[in-house]
C-alpha cells in the first residue's frame, strides 16, 4: 500500500463523530477541560478541537456549548453514515490491494471510491466547521486562528524532529 493510501486510510478510520463531539463534551458546563463526560458517562479526555477549531481554548459559554452540541447532533446521522461508508470503502480497497493476481483496474476503482467518500467527509466537516464558526464571537474567531496557527507550527516542528530521527537511524 502506498504511503498516501495508508495515510488516507488512517485519517478515514478516525471516529468522525467522536472527534466532533468529544472536545465540546469534555469542556463541560463548568469549563472543566478534559474531565467532562458525555451522556453515556464515559470519560472524554480527547485533545484538540472540532476539526481544526480549538474549542477548548476559546472559553465557550454555556449557550455556545449547547449550540455546538446541537449542530453536531443535527449531523449525527450523516456522521454515522459517512463513517460506515468510509469503513466499507477502505475494506474494499484493502481487499483489492491484497488480491492475487493484481487487478489494477479494480484497485483504481476502489481508490476512486474511497477518495469520493473522503471528499464527502471533508465537505461534511467543512459544513459543521462553518456552522460552528457562526456561533463564535469575533474575538473567539480571531483567537481560534491564532491557536490553529500555533498548532500547525507545533505539528511542523514535530514532523521535522521525526524526520531527523529517521535520518539518524538510517545513518546508524
Amino acid at each position: 500500500m502506498s504511503r498516501l493510501t495508508k495515510l488516507a486510510a488512517g485519517i478515514g478510520s478516525l471516529g468522525l463523530a467522536a472527534l466532533l463531539v468529544a472536545p465540546v463534551m469534555a469542556q463541560g458546563p463548568g469549563g472543566d477541560r478534559g474531565r467532562g463526560t458525555h451522556r453515556g458517562g464515559a470519560a472524554m479526555g480527547m485533545r484538540g478541537g472540532l476539526h481544526g477549531l480549538p474549542l477548548r481554548g476559546l472559553d465557550l459559554n454555556d449557550a455556545q456549548r449547547e449550540q455546538v452540541r446541537a449542530i453536531v447532533a443535527a449531523r449525527q446521522a450523516e456522521l454515522k453514515a459517512i463513517g460506515e461508508r468510509m469503513r466499507t470503502a477502505r475494506d474494499a480497497q484493502r481487499l483489492a490491494v491484497t488480491r492475487v493476481p493484481v487487478d489494477e483496474n479494480e484497485i483504481r476503482a476502489r481508490v476512486t471510491e474511497l477518495a469520493a467518500v473522503q471528499a464527502d467527509a471533508a465537505i461534511l466537516r467543512a459544513r459543521i466547521h462553518e456552522q460552528v464558526q457562526q456561533v463564535l464571537t469575533p474575538e473567539q474567531q480571531e483567537k481560534a486562528k491564532t491557536l490553529q496557527a500555533e498548532r500547525q507550527k507545533r505539528r511542523a516542528e514535530r514532523a521535522e524532529r521525526m524526520k531527523q530521527r529517521r535520518q539518524e537511524r538510517q545513518q546508524q
